[in-house]
């Protein structure tokens, strides 16, 4: 299913206001690749780049699930997500947040700073602490460019070394179905592992409580074997496996980053 222009322009129009970009040819650290056999060093990384492939993730997802037909649930999820990323250190992008209609519980970060949680897995959190936990864990893919490297390294092998822009109908479909294979994959542990570690600590920065996270894994572990939780289960470690990486690498570093907590939910009186 295509993704409507009107449907990623909405989607994109949920990003922070007034947030300044640099520019697009932002230089970044290289990379060695193997394509045909031969060693290839990449030397650049670009935001112009990791926008591309994030909108074509986005135009991905929103092909198949329609966002929520609800502003103030998505203004909600948007001031949390927000909130969230103003404690990173990208301040370079446009972060935008939506929740789109689907019974897979699931949640995806695409490059560039687009967060996608589906309404499937909303329900299932019973308080903003817990959606935080989600979305944190989310930003901190985007931060450690975890989709983005993978992607990149992979449209090297579809459209060659020096294709830094892709243009035309029949390579951005091209584009989208590459991304479409990176999403249905997933990561690899560590890079999950990673974002849960590093997503409690922005959570903790925010003011909230960063165990959240443990109730989070805790719920959606207890029902592992419900088919709506197929596609997560597919993309991510098991629960079990998360849970014990976050007890064993938890440090010192996670209490330094804590805030007091707000006196209750920050945002959910948008929801009124």
């Amino acid at each position: 299913m295509r993704l409507s222009n009107l449907a990623l322009a909405s989607f994109l129009l949920c990003g922070v206001a007034g947030t300044s970009v640099p520019s697009l040819a932002q230089s970044l650290p290289s990379q060695t690749l193997e394509l045909g056999g031969k060693k290839l060093v990449i030397t650049r990384e670009s935001l112009a780049e990791e926008l591309d492939l994030g909108k074509a993730t986005v135009a991905q997802i929103l092909g198949a699930n329609r966002l929520l037909k609800d502003k103030k649930t998505q203004h909600y999820v948007n001031l949390v997500g927000r909130y969230i990323a103003n404690q990173t250190k990208r301040k370079d992008l446009k972060w935008s947040f939506g929740v789109i209609e689907s019974s897979a519980v699931n949640a995806f970060a695409a490059p560039g700073g687009y967060i996608l949680i589906t309404s499937a897995l909303l329900n299932e959190l019973q308080t903003e602490d817990e959606l935080a936990a989600v979305l944190a864990h989310e930003v901190a893919h985007v931060i450690r460019k975890h989709h983005y490297r993978v992607m990149r390294k992979q449209k090297m092998l579809e459209f060659g070394a020096q294709a830094v822009r892709v243009e035309g109908a029949d390579e951005l479909n091209k584009l989208s179905n590459m991304t479409a294979q990176v999403l249905a994959r997933g990561l690899d542990k560590k890079s999950e592992f990673e974002a849960d570690r590093d997503g409690m600590v922005y959570a903790a920065r925010a003011g909230y409580d960063a165990s959240a996270l443990y109730a989070v894994l805790n719920r959606l572990g207890s029902r592992h074997a419900d088919k709506s939780n197929e596609l997560l289960n597919a993309t991510h470690p098991s629960f079990s496996d998360r849970e014990q990486f976050l007890i064993e690498s938890t440090n010192d570093a996670l209490e330094a980053a804590a805030k007091p907590s707000a006196a209750g939910p920050r945002y959910l009186s948008t929801l009124k």
